[in-house]
């Protein structure tokens, strides 16, 4: 069973649509064990880390709260 989403493709969509805010959302594996952090990124530079220590099949919904998040909290 492939419990691994398109999350790669989800993150590039919603990153297009950021693009206007000046923001980006990071998705990075640090360890490479698996586990992702969340990274707001602005203008370049990490703002803010979102979300720590979920897994590959957590990721589109992560990346959905972290959009959301964004486009409501911080670039308003």
């Amino acid at each position: 069973m492939n419990r691994c989403n398109d999350w790669e493709n989800l993150l590039r969509i919603y990153n297009e649509d950021l693009e206007k805010t000046g923001y980006s959302i990071k998705i990075t594996d640090y360890y490479n064990d698996g586990c992702y952090t969340c990274e707001f990124i602005k203008d370049g530079v990490s703002v803010m880390v979102y979300a720590e220590n979920y897994y590959e099949d957590e990721l589109s919904d992560l990346i959905t709260d972290a959009n959301h998040y964004i486009l409501t909290t911080l670039a308003r």
